[in-house]
């Protein structure tokens, strides 16, 4: 089972998360190795960031985040509160991802190391601010007040020609494998990708490799590259109905098993993460962990009584022998020889201290400027601090114990509490989708990259193209689009529109237009340009004015399986007898996700896939009951 993020999961991840450019840090959660950033994006709303030192990375919520942050993430929420993202990269192909953030004038790098230990860094003009694991290593030092050094990098392979491929990979001795997945950075998923796209056997020595199989390698390689950067596929693979990775590309390794796409990666792993990951601890293990921390607290508490008690012992002693030691003491300020009384045993000019043995002593420390009282004093002083430690210290044993007690209790909840199963994966779900009233598939691109992948893989002829008459709509086809009667027509038409932009401004109804397959095309008037994800239309369209701007999402079903989708109310409604009528509202759609999720008893993937791009309200409830806000 897939146990932490590639150095290709990671290059696909940052491509993503360039729609974070702009948002800003709302705030920090930390549980352990585990760090939140939740980060507030324009015309997407909150997002969380979730970071599992040396493992995972990724755009992924988590329940039941802890709100008393540890000292890790106060410093972080100090420094960052409102800071605004500015780049997200990738050093390299190594595993270290790089957030760049400004507050005001301040500029941090929030570094997060994902390989190893792992460990999350906050740097501020090159210095350490925060540091999740201080560490020690040969050639830096990772602590606060230290320069930020990076790791030395490995070797980016994708910028390696063929002889640099060949170079790299002769260079070292053992297993092709074991070459591709340490010395050329690619570890150990894709290193068996490359062996065995390039039919070469993973336990070839590398310098019994041929020259023929290392042009093999080297082609595997690049066209692994240009997979995971024009190419992808996300999924979830599931093997016997289990969870075992989650891949940006479709890989050869996996053929034979089952796949549940995904728009984005980011997505696949977070639904891995999900569904992998155990629900529940044992309840004995919860306990157990508790039960560590208390022990420890008790060799706290007790080393802080003994303290007391050992303090309050020596001033009494120095209020016994108060002749005695005001001697002693005035003879060491005066230079003359000690009594005989005491044994001097250390003598600390700069800081005005003398230990001495006496009486039941073994060794006692005196402030030598200071008299007998005003020395019996600061051990009173002393004592009482250690009390009020100890004091604070019973305290937190009690809290400890309130969260082990409400730790089981949800232990045993969750437990019972069945698990929500993922509905069958459709190849469309790639796309946003609904089936309309008569039948016919709509497909809608979800960004800049499945428009183009929409079109060019599946507008065909005999189908339909359809547009919302706004910028930042979705490229819409209506499969068999030339069958398919007024109504589907209109319906795609409210389908492009209700997940343009009229849906985050607020509009209540709008305009769009559908056209013929041979009208679409990517080839751009001469001295124009046509970004990604973009169209150029030829010819007359078919307008269709007053469209609202409205959608209804509801549980259906499709090919006999149930499902939910998202579409215009009537396209839904005519399939759905539980669906609930959605418009532009001021509710924010990942709170009114979760309750949708567990109202369907679904994985809020599922809701959150269908959902409008903006703010919501719900107009309409049919057959469901929606669940209250917190549950």
């Amino acid at each position: 089972m897939k146990a932490s993020i590639t150095s290709f999961d990671l290059r696909v991840l940052v491509a993503e998360w360039q729609g974070l450019l702009g948002g800003h840090v709302d705030k920090i959660y930390q549980r352990d190795d585990e760090v939140m950033f939740r980060i507030n994006v324009p015309d997407r709303g909150k997002v969380e960031l979730y970071s599992k030192a040396g493992q995972w990375l990724c755009l992924h919520e988590v329940e039941d985040k802890p709100e008393s942050p540890p000292p890790f993430a106060q410093t972080l929420r100090r420094l960052l509160d409102n800071a605004r993202v500015t780049a997200v990269e990738q050093r390299g192909l190594d595993r270290i991802a790089v957030f760049r953030v400004e507050r005001g004038p301040e500029r941090f790098d929030i570094v997060f190391e994902v390989f190893s230990r792992g460990n999350l860094v906050l740097v501020r003009d090159a210095v350490i601010v925060a540091v999740m694991f201080p560490q020690k290593f040969k050639d830096r030092d990772v602590q606060v007040g230290e320069r930020y050094s990076y790791p030395v990098s490995g070797i980016d392979s994708l910028d390696l020609d063929r002889d640099g491929f060949a170079k790299a990979l002769q260079s070292a001795k053992g297993q092709v494998v074991r070459i591709l997945a340490t010395v050329l950075n690619l570890g150990g998923t894709y290193a068996e990708e490359l062996c065995l796209r390039a039919g070469v056997d993973k336990e070839t020595r590398v310098k019994d490799l041929q020259d023929r199989q290392i042009d093999s390698l080297y082609t595997a390689l690049n066209n692994i590259a240009v997979a995971i950067d024009q190419e992808r596929r996300p999924a979830v693979i599931l093997q016997e109905g289990r969870a075992i990775d989650a891949t940006p590309i479709e890989l050869w390794q996996y053929r034979e098993m089952e796949r549940r796409e995904f728009p984005t990666f980011n997505e696949a792993l977070s639904h891995f993460l999900t569904i992998a990951e155990p629900q529940v601890e044992v309840r004995d293990d919860v306990a157990a962990k508790f039960e560590r921390r208390i022990a420890q607290q008790r060799e706290t508490l007790q080393r802080l009584r003994e303290e007391a008690m050992l303090l309050e012992a020596q001033a009494v002693f120095l209020y016994g022998h108060y002749a005695v030691l005001d001697e002693l003491l005035r003879s060491i300020r005066e230079g003359r020889p000690p009594p005989e009384h005491g044994q001097i045993k250390a003598i600390d000019r700069k800081t005005h201290m003398v230990t001495v043995a006496v009486g039941d002593f073994d060794a006692i420390t005196l402030d030598y400027d200071k008299d007998v009282t005003a020395n019996a004093q600061a051990f009173y002083d002393r004592r009482k601090d250690a009390q009020l430690k100890a004091q604070r210290v019973e305290e937190a044993i009690a809290k400890t114990r309130e969260e082990m007690d409400a730790a089981k209790a949800k232990a045993v909840k969750a437990a019972k509490k069945p698990r929500i199963k993922a509905t069958k994966a459709m190849w469309f779900e790639a796309y946003r989708w609904t089936l309309s009233s008569d039948g016919h598939l709509i497909l809608g691109g979800r960004d800049a990259r499945t428009n183009d992948q929409l079109v060019k893989k599946h507008l065909k002829e005999g189908d339909r193209y359809a547009h919302a008459d706004i910028h930042g709509a979705p490229s819409t086809v209506i499969k068999d689009g030339a069958r398919a009667p007024e109504t589907t027509l209109r319906e795609a038409c409210e389908f492009a529109l209700a997940y343009s932009k009229a849906w985050s401004a607020g509009l209540a109804s709008g305009s769009a237009y559908w056209v013929l397959p041979e009208q679409v095309s990517k080839q751009a008037e001469s001295g124009e340009f046509l970004p990604r994800g973009a169209f150029v239309i030829r010819g007359k369209r078919n307008y269709l004015h007053d469209l609202p701007v409205r959608l209804a999402i509801g549980e259906v079903e499709v090919e006999g399986h149930r499902k939910i989708m998202g579409g215009p109310v009537a396209a839904v409604a005519a399939r759905s007898k539980r669906h609930v009528v959605l418009a532009p509202g001021k509710e924010d759609r990942e709170e009114l996700s979760k309750r949708l999720a567990a109202s369907f008893e679904v994985p809020i993937e599922e809701i959150t896939r269908a959902m409008p791009p903006g703010k919501v309200q719900v107009v309409e409830q049919h057959g469901v009951e929606l669940k209250a806000r917190g549950t």
